[in-house]
């Protein structure tokens, strides 16, 4: 095929909504990861919907290069709809599906098989070009595209809700639509450090309970919610409601364990998160809250001090052992999450293993998928640990400016500028010849924004040493911005 016609088909490609116009990229997500928790969706999510899950494993395999296997996939999709679709608009279902067919025939070079579901996918859209069945085309792919993203990795969340959202003016009935708006929103605010008290999934997910009554996942949100509201005895109700409706599904498993540990049940929450784990024993979500909940139960030296018992010792070394294997394994199935690299180091800091935790912090800071507020996060668990576990002061000073160095609005900045006041007024209390109080005072300052004191306590650390470079680069920066 000549390059011009060549070109021409790309630009016909381009225009069609599907997986591969709809910048999912998979640099920075951890592939086998999230086909892992397709593959379990296969498993234990209705019929009905498995061919979205083939359709995104179908483009999962496409950027790993594997051509051949992503045609299998949309053969399942497209066979799943055959199966179970019941109305007259089951063409509608396959428009995603024949547009990355096209898409990965045209990756294998296989242009006349490219060009021929190319055809079908501009029939059917020839078909429903014009009102009302225009929007019953719309809707199938904003869902679609809706549930991918929801689906892929937490960073497409807000796309998710905003296909939602562009779904919902066209039929703002629809259950389906209903829940996954709810969930997007829900997930979002797992991501925020606002309180849990405000929630703009609140009355999504009630509408949505309201809207799909046999839906256990959302019953289980929602319960979630009533607990964040300290509501006990509404979120216990649902909660149990969906765990005596679905007793064997991981997803209503996962969050009735979220729901036992935000209570504080944790051996609860331990049996229903190992529940979690024998249905899907690859799940390093199942991983990582067994983390959480072990964490939780390690004593520490002083908490131990007159009750060491030999019972108590040993549950205190188990749940050590288990905080450590569940992190590890968490992080072991799935290498790009912060979080999850972000509790084996809080592990490891808690038992005082400084090597294992130095290691992951500085592993955890070059995941590509870092965000400036996880940056902070760990800047900050790291320093305290630093100054209180190892009285290592100028390692915790370091990394406390750190936080603060990171433009972002968070409590960790905020915090990391008030350690440092507190350490340098301690610093001047004991020694009030120690230039580095001064200095560190002066950066306090030089933060808040008040330059005329902090060129004072700079001017008074180099008084006590007339030398230092840095205390000569800060004063000359002040002198710019006061003079």
């Amino acid at each position: 095929m000549s390059d011009i016609l060549k070109n021409s088909l790309m630009d016909r490609l381009l225009k069609f909504q599907c997986h591969f116009t709809w910048d999912l990229l998979g640099e920075d997500v951890d592939i086998n990861n999230v086909e892992e928790r397709l593959n379990d969706q296969v498993v234990f999510l209705p019929d009905t919907l498995k061919h979205r899950m083939y359709n995104l494993l179908a483009y999962l395999k496409h950027l790993t290069g594997d051509h051949e296997e992503a045609l299998l996939q949309l053969q399942k999709a497209e066979a799943q709809i055959q199966e179970s679709s019941i109305t007259e608009d089951a063409d509608v279902r396959t428009t995603v599906i024949y547009a990355n067919f096209a898409w990965v025939f045209y990756h294998q070079n296989q242009f006349i098989k490219c060009f021929t579901y190319a055809k079908k996918v501009d029939t059917i859209l020839k078909q429903y070009e014009s009102p009302p069945k225009k929007n019953t085309l719309l809707l199938d792919i904003y869902g679609e595209q809706g549930w991918t993203y929801l689906s892929f990795t937490g960073e497409y969340y807000q796309w998710a809700a905003e296909c939602f959202e562009k779904a919902l003016e066209l039929d703002p009935e629809d259950p389906e639509l209903n829940s996954g708006l709810a969930m997007a929103v829900y997930r979002m605010e797992g991501f925020s450090f606002r309180s849990k008290k405000t929630s703009k999934s609140f009355p999504l997910l009630e509408r949505a309970v309201k809207l799909n009554p046999t839906d256990t996942v959302l019953k289980a949100l929602l319960a979630l919610k009533y607990l964040d509201m300290k509501n006990y005895n509404q979120g216990t109700l649902l909660i149990e409601q969906a765990l005596q409706e679905q007793p064997e599904s991981p997803y209503v498993l996962r969050y009735v364990a979220t729901f036992y540990k935000r209570r504080g049940q944790m051996q609860k929450a331990i049996a229903m998160f190992k529940k979690v784990l024998s249905l899907t024993p690859t799940s390093s979500a199942a991983h990582y809250q067994l983390g959480i909940c072990y964490k939780s139960l390690i004593k520490m030296p002083k908490a131990l001090e007159g009750q060491s018992t030999r019972d108590i010792m040993q549950q205190n070394s188990e749940a050590i052992a288990n905080a450590i294997f569940h992190s590890e394994k968490a992080v072991e199935l799935n290498r790009s999450s912060v979080a999850g690299h972000i509790l084996l180091t809080n592990v490891y800091m808690k038992v005082n293993d400084y090597q294992r935790a130095k290691e992951v912090v500085g592993k955890t800071l070059t995941l590509k998928n870092i965000k400036c507020d996880e940056k902070q996060e760990l800047h900050h668990k790291w320093a305290n640990y630093l100054m209180n576990s190892r009285k290592s002061e100028s390692e915790a000073v370091r990394h406390f400016k750190e936080v603060i160095e990171i433009q972002s609005q968070t409590w960790f900045g905020k915090h990391a500028i008030k350690k440092l006041e507190s350490l340098a007024e301690t610093m001047i209390v004991q020694n009030s010849m120690d230039a580095t109080g001064h200095a560190l005072l002066g950066y306090v300052h030089q933060q808040r924004g008040q330059g005329i004191a902090a060129m004072k306590y700079y001017n008074k650390a180099l008084l006590l040493e007339p030398d230092n470079q840095e205390y000569l680069e800060a004063c000359s920066a002040l002198q710019t911005t006061i003079s």
